[in-house]
């Protein structure tokens, strides 16, 4: 299923694939989820995934405290705050992590964006198959973010594989909008 969903996301043109991620940050930044957002976690998105550059741009021109995830060396994400101009070094998945940065803990995070291979119609992800987000939110936090899916609707199936760990997502943004799941 993987290899199939990044296919389709290796289809789109990458102009194709920057429109559509301008298009749902336009969108999401109408919505009250992100408008109430003061810090919000992202990924630096790499290879043909949905691009981030314009949410973080679009957070940066609004103020909002912005961070993104850096690999401990325990396997889970610790999140770092970016901002312009920040250094990046790369981790060993070639993918930016900015450096000499503070630590800021999850339960700080008013939304988290998740990168994703696939999403089901039921709010579960199917992420790149490291397992990173599924450790990182695995830990009780006094206050869990919102987490919402970051990706495009091609990548969406009528199931994705799931295991008992596994925890469903709060909505999804892809360039057709915001879809929320209800509580429960």
């Amino acid at each position: 299923m993987r290899r199939e969903l990044r296919q389709r996301r290796a289809a789109l043109d990458p102009r194709q694939r920057l429109r559509h991620a301008q298009r749902a940050t336009a969108t999401l930044s109408r919505s009250a989820v992100w408008r109430n957002a003061r810090t919000i976690a992202l990924y630096l998105a790499s290879g043909n995934e949905l691009p981030t550059v314009p949410l973080l741009q679009r957070a940066w021109r609004e103020g909002k405290r912005t961070l993104v995830p850096r690999i401990a060396d325990d396997g889970h994400l610790r999140f770092v705050e970016i901002r312009p101009g920040s250094r990046l070094r790369r981790n060993r998945y070639g993918i930016g992590e900015p450096v000499d940065t503070q630590l800021w803990p999850l339960n700080r995070v008013d939304l988290l964006l998740l990168p994703l291979v696939g999403f089901d119609r039921h709010g579960y992800r199917l992420g790149a198959g490291g397992g990173f987000y599924d450790r990182t939110l695995a830990h009780r936090v006094a206050r869990r973010p919102l987490c919402l899916g970051w990706a495009l609707s091609i990548q969406e199936v009528d199931a994705v594989p799931r295991d008992p760990w596994d925890r469903r997502m709060d909505g999804v943004v892809t360039e057709q909008g915001v879809r929320r799941w209800p509580i429960g």
